[in-house]
């Protein structure tokens, strides 16, 4: 289960915070086949020194350190995550289409 620090903003996050769980622990075990349909068709992922990847560019790889989400901000049809990894920054958002929520963007400082 997801433990977002004291702080966060949970009001209506509960679809959010599933879809945010599958994709850190795909993440985790570098499981592509388990990530890929968690992120848009038009994904953008945003890295450190201005690296951007497309969603079939995007690795799967296991993190050294856990996800510590500070602050979860959902609408109906908008959530963005914001928290920490691996000692860096890292924001995801993540929009609802047709009723099924995807990523569509994340970015991760250095």
């Amino acid at each position: 289960m997801l433990r977002p620090s004291a702080g966060a903003n949970f009001e209506g996050v509960e679809t959010f915070e599933e879809l945010l769980t599958r994709w850190r622990d795909a993440e985790a075990r570098g499981d592509a086949r388990a990530w890929e349909p968690l992120l848009a068709a038009d994904f953008r992922g945003d890295g450190p020194a201005g690296r951007v990847l497309g969603k079939a560019d995007w690795p799967g790889r296991a993190p050294s350190g856990a996800f510590r989400w500070t602050i979860l901000r959902v609408t109906p049809s908008v959530g963005v995550a914001t928290g920490h990894r691996d000692g860096a920054g890292c924001t995801v958002v993540a929009a609802r289409r047709a009723g099924r929520w995807q990523i569509v963007n994340v970015q991760r400082g250095s």
